[in-house]
């Protein structure tokens, strides 16, 4: 039976969820710039670049993770953490692919081009600052939930690594 992910599926969970805290923390600092601010005009492609990045790693997670066998959860979970588990992690790929999503429709929705690392991306809707406001406090709202299921993911693995009685919860050495 396997006891791990792969190792492309490792690489791409630590990766992925490195660059998702540097994108909300980015995302925080360059929405308390002031408007005239030109470093937050210089941060803007920097931050849609990489969260199109984000947005190809995930898609590239997804089919890797549907072509792949997994790791069974541990068996000293309760039935309630398994189910946890099971929705956090759906709710996680839901909003890893809903984020860059709605962040470049606020940019297209806005006029605003979009460029990965330079090259462009073809816009697909038309200006409509009602809409791109709408798409902006989306991938707002939606970024703070990720933080919220990331805090519950850290604090459950932590749970399972060194509170639970036994080794027969712990689900990092899944991912290690």
């Amino acid at each position: 039976m396997q006891q791990k992910y792969s190792l492309t599926l490792r690489i791409l969970h630590w990766l992925i969820g490195l660059m998702l805290l540097v994108m909300i923390g980015v995302g925080w600092y360059m929405a308390s710039l002031p408007m005239e601010s030109e470093l937050k005009y210089e941060i803007y492609p920097v931050h849609k670049s990489f969260g199109l990045t984000v947005l190809g790693l995930v898609i590239i997670r997804i089919f890797v993770r549907l072509f792949s066998t997994t790791p069974p959860l541990p068996k000293g979970l309760a039935t309630w953490e398994k189910w946890l588990t099971k929705i956090t992690h759906f709710l996680f790929y839901v909003l890893m692919v809903a984020i860059p999503m709605v962040g470049y429709l606020s940019s297209d929705y806005q006029g605003f081009d979009v460029e990965w690392f330079g090259v462009p991306i073809p816009g697909m809707v038309a200006d409509n600052e009602d809409t791109a406001h709408l798409m902006h406090e989306l991938h707002e709202i939606f970024a703070y939930f990720l933080l919220l299921l990331i805090i519950l993911h850290l604090a459950g693995t932590i749970k399972h690594r060194w509170f639970d009685k036994g080794s027969d919860t712990d689900v990092l050495k899944r991912m290690l």
